[in-house]
């Protein structure tokens, strides 16, 4: 795939602040998005992703903050003088407007030219595939139809930056997954910087370039996809994008090389310096309160009478075997604890077969990894987010 993406932002975000009464919506959002990439928004419903798509739009005005677009100040600058147009949730495809009417309307409330009107609105529905539908009604259309009218109708404009708010969600799960490929093509095709709002996880994850994690306001860490889910900056970017299983570090001491951490339920852990983030330093107490945690694909299952001996490096978890959940390509295995916490692991087909074959209550070892550990504080801190 040909990268469009240029190092030089088209947009920048500098300590965006936006409040609603005494309620902080957004606080002190800083990003840099850059040209022709796909970026995500994600979070939780109420971090403030859908508030900050507004502030880019134009529909909000920020309470502080500064926002640049090519290097002008935008901050304050009306919706329809911005080169940014916007993709609503519920598509907003006039109902008694044919497709091209819907993807011309725009141009005509501009005075732009007919001839001018016509090759665009041609170019922009060969863009989305709707070139055989121009002339039909929003009723005689599909859902992913209407999405792609929609598009058209931002698409004509030529607009710098593209903004998404939750563009999948009105979808059906297999139209979704199709419709996922055919934005990402789309976005190669026209060169535009794509800004999508999501709360999926597995959406942001697949399309963007790079994705924006906030929580309460904040901007917890920007990076790729793979930086998020394999390097995440703190416990919660690590439990929301994807599963963890977290372990409280209650002390951390300096010795030689290593970081010497006191784990709950895991005892001693011995990991190289260079582990420790930010904010969590070996000493008599860690700075930030700090955890040990692995994801549930890092995790082998075995049974306890034939397990192999305990490597040095393996954290090891005795336990019984819970249930097996058939998932497809993989499956995923409970290991109960007793009264603490139960383990799960996810597991190819090919390591399933002899643990299919045994009774649930079944003694077996879970065992990952000390190279799959990931210490991290267990809250963020101002010196912990990250935006790359």
């Amino acid at each position: 795939m040909i990268s469009l993406i240029t190092p030089e932002p088209i947009l920048s975000l500098t300590n965006i602040g936006k409040s609603f009464g005494n309620v902080d919506a957004l606080d002190g959002v800083s990003v840099d998005i850059r040209e022709g990439e796909i970026f995500a928004l994600l979070g939780p419903s109420g971090c403030g992703k859908s508030t900050l798509l507004r502030i880019i739009s134009g529909f909000e005005t920020p309470t502080r903050g500064e926002l640049k677009l090519d290097g002008q100040d935008m901050t304050r600058t009306p919706p329809n003088k911005r080169p940014v147009n916007m993709v609503f949730q519920s598509y907003a495809v006039f109902p008694h407007m044919s497709v091209a009417d819907n993807v011309a309307y725009g141009l005509k409330m501009e005075g732009v030219g007919s001839d001018d009107i016509q090759h665009r609105v041609d170019t922009a529905l060969s863009q989305v595939h709707l070139e055989d539908f121009k002339h039909r009604m929003p009723d005689q259309l599909s859902g992913g139809q209407k999405q792609r009218v929609a598009l058209a109708r931002a698409l004509v404009k030529k607009p710098r930056v593209l903004l998404l708010d939750e563009p999948l969600s009105a979808l059906d799960a297999k139209l979704r997954d199709a419709m996922r490929l055919e934005l990402v093509k789309l976005q190669e095709t026209v060169g535009v910087t794509f800004i999508i709002v999501t709360h999926d996880q597995s959406e942001a994850l697949a399309m963007a370039d790079r994705v924006a994690v906030l929580e309460s306001g904040r901007l917890r860490q920007v990076d790729t996809p793979s930086g998020l889910y394999q390097r995440p900056v703190d416990a919660f970017v690590a439990d929301f994008i994807g599963r963890v299983h977290s372990f409280t570090a209650l002390h951390i001491e300096h010795a030689n090389a290593e970081a010497v951490v006191q784990v709950a339920e895991l005892g001693e852990i011995r990991l190289a310096m260079d582990a420790l983030p930010s904010g969590v330093r070996a000493g008599a107490q860690t700075d930030v309160p700090a955890i040990i945690a692995f994801r549930p694909e890092s995790v082998a299952v075995s049974l306890a009478a034939d397990s192999p001996s305990t490597a040095s490096n393996d954290i090891v978890l005795p336990g019984v075997l819970g249930d097996i959940a058939f998932q497809g390509q993989h499956s995923i295995v409970e290991v109960t604890r007793g009264n603490r916490p139960s383990v799960t692991a996810t597991i190819n087909h090919s390591s399933l077969a002899s643990l299919q074959q045994q009774p649930i209550g079944t003694p077996v070892i879970a065992r990952c990894a000390r190279a799959d550990l990931m210490l991290l504080p267990a809250e963020l801190g101002h010196d912990t987010e990250q935006a790359q």
